[in-house]
């Protein structure tokens, strides 16, 4: 297990935004099956520049990008359930660059937050938007997280793996993993790859930032 609190000195608010929601505040909804509440601590707010205790277990941000007919954010929250993980905030935006680099941008600042995962938008039509949004923000790619999902994902879609942009890499300290939108290959994506390494992730960025020389 990640020990969140050696992060706190990292992650902070600052801004006239104190709650550090993402801008289309009607969009945003918390989990339904995640029992967590889409703030940062419940009945207090944070002052610009105060440390605030991220939870011990590993909390995600789902941002859907577009408008699909079956949101893939309630797979993605069942692969989470019971895998020592919170959803802490559900978003829905627009399908361009300015509303999903907004809503990334904002959910990396928040201290409940430990990694963000968008769904939706990998494609190559033109309403695809999200790697060309997110890659924008990287400041580190993770670029064997895509080649490994389509090495993976090549058994069951065959040749179409090829179209699936799926991308993930470091806004400041924490990972961004985007994600097909379709249901089944969003779950799939969780279990095989985030899961499996969004925890070690977080941890190594964490020691990274502590050690002395930063290396």
């Amino acid at each position: 297990m990640v020990d969140f609190q050696s992060r706190d000195t990292r992650r902070t608010h600052g801004g006239s935004d104190e709650d550090g929601e993402a801008s289309d505040d009607d969009a945003d909804e918390t989990a339904p099956d995640s029992g967590a509440a889409d703030t940062a601590s419940e009945g207090e707010t944070p002052g610009a520049g105060d440390a605030v205790s991220v939870p011990e277990a590993m909390t995600y941000a789902l941002v859907t990008v577009g408008s699909p007919a079956v949101d893939p954010a309630d797979a993605a929250v069942a692969a989470l359930d019971g895998a020592e993980a919170r959803v802490v905030a559900r978003h829905s935006v627009e399908a361009t660059v300015d509303a999903v680099q907004s809503a990334v941008g904002d959910l990396v600042e928040r201290p409940d937050v430990a990694a963000v995962v968008t769904l939706g938008g990998v494609g190559l039509g033109p309403g695809d938007v999200t790697p060309d949004a997110v890659e924008a923000l990287f400041d580190k790619r993770m670029d064997g997280f895509g080649e490994l999902y389509r090495v993976l994902a090549h058994e069951r879609e065959g040749t179409a793996v090829v179209r699936a942009r799926v991308t993930a890499g470091l806004v400041g300290t924490a990972p961004v993993f985007c994600l097909p939108g379709d249901p089944e290959a969003a779950r799939y994506g969780l279990e095989q790859l985030v899961l499996a390494e969004a925890e070690a992730v977080v941890d190594e960025v964490a020691t990274d930032s502590e050690s002395p020389d930063g290396v």
